[in-house]
């Protein structure tokens, strides 16, 4: 790496709550790793990536290490997790995911007196990185992926009490990194205005996860509008069921294609409320990236109105595929589609209008679709060049300022 960032780093280990090379680990924060860790390794740099992992050892990804930390599985880790449990719920997990933090930091400091990092990237997503330890010469980062506080009620989470205590933990961790930082200025300012932190953005690189695959994964409609990603009501995906139900009102011939997991419950739930027309929404559970891909070019559009996002995947891989985005004013997503250029944006939670919006796209009506698409400038800000320079840069400055 010829810059000066790079010229100041050149190690840097990643510890992540999930990762391409686990099973059923396609999450966002999966895939930002994976295109931040192989950037940087593609200029130069030694990144090590740390994963807490139902198996164990080192295994290579494009270039980067990866180490799989076995998660606790003790019979008393157990036993306690399982007596919280039955006291405050579904936030048990609190207790395991503190202990397989302190597992995760242990591996890295082994890791740092055999080749010392410059910098270490912690997730704040199962306060992955609450045990790292201040060392000289070393910075600590923490990229925030969530909020619990904002998450839990479109979530459809119950024990909403419990997430705030999750988010206090998390917020006394972020107070004790060296820099704090957010994909968003949604979630940045959430942060900054509600715990006083000086939280700053910087952009993942908008890189796909691969390219197309060559022939359908199923039998594909003619014409569809495609949702994909994590299915369920924080992405609005019980939303669109009930605009599909009016817009078929006025398009009877609308089809849509769903890919990504979705709990079988509420998908039947939808199924009984569409009767006869449930057959006009293929779901395709989850798939390969590659197949995903083919699917995402065929859409005439995709429908992601999320009631909250982080800068979400789903949004950047449609529109760098050229795909315009029905999506939520807000949210974080009018922070990448341009209305009325990529996409269209319409209020959260907004039933007509998003049937609306299907409706024309549909019927070919919009300026957005097809050559009249254009690409949002916010893309060219996230670069894979680009992105890893204000990354580096955010790290050069951060060791700077401590002294590193």
């Amino acid at each position: 790496m010829s810059s000066a960032a790079g010229d100041v780093v050149q190690r840097i280990a990643f510890i992540t709550p999930e990762f391409l090379t686990e099973p059923q680990a396609s999450g966002g924060i999966a895939n930002y790793v994976a295109k931040m860790a192989t950037a940087l390794s593609t200029r130069g740099l030694e990144v090590e990536v740390f994963v807490p992992s139902t198996g164990s050892g080192t295994l290579g990804y494009h270039g980067v290490r990866v180490e799989r930390v076995p998660t606790e599985r003790s019979i008393v880790s157990r036993a306690v997790t399982r007596v919280v449990g039955w006291i405050v719920g579904p936030r048990s997990g609190l207790i395991m995911n503190l202990m397989n933090a302190r597992r995760l930091a242990a591996a890295v400091e082994r890791r740092h007196g055999e080749r010392p990092f410059d910098a270490i990237q912690s997730s704040n997503h199962n306060l992955t990185g609450a045990f790292v330890r201040h060392t000289n010469g070393r910075v600590h980062l923490v990229r925030i992926s969530t909020s619990r506080r904002l998450y839990d009620a479109p979530g459809g989470r119950r024990n909403a009490w419990m997430g705030r205590v999750v988010e206090l933990c998390d917020v006394r961790s972020l107070r004790r990194a060296d820099v704090v930082y957010a994909p968003s200025t949604f979630l940045a300012e959430h942060f900054n205005r509600t715990y006083g932190l000086d939280v700053r953005v910087v952009r993942p690189p908008a890189e796909l996860g691969g390219t197309p695959a060559t022939a359908d994964p199923a039998s594909l409609p003619k014409r569809y509008l495609v949702h994909f990603g994590s299915l369920g009501s924080r992405k609005g995906t019980d939303t669109i069921a009930a605009a599909l139900e009016r817009a078929w009102q006025r398009e009877p011939g609308l089809q849509m294609v769903w890919v990504g997991p979705i709990a079988q419950d509420a998908l039947a739930a939808f199924r009984a409320a569409w009767g006869p027309r449930s057959e006009q929404v293929l779901v395709l559970g989850l798939l390969e990236k590659a197949q995903l891909y083919r699917v995402l070019q065929g859409a005439v559009a995709s429908v992601l109105p999320s009631r909250i996002d982080n800068l979400p995947n789903t949004v950047i891989e449609s529109l760098a595929l050229g795909i315009p985005v029905i999506g939520s004013d807000g949210a974080s997503i009018d922070e990448l589609v341009e209305h009325g250029a990529s996409g269209w944006l319409v209020p959260i939670g907004d039933v007509d209008a998003l049937a609306e919006a299907m409706v024309v796209a549909w019927r070919g009506e919009a300026d957005w679709l097809g050559p009249g698409f254009t690409p949002p400038a916010r893309l060219e800000e996230m670069r894979p060049d680009r992105a890893v320079q204000a990354f580096l840069e955010l790290v050069s400055q951060t060791k700077s300022e401590a002294g590193a």
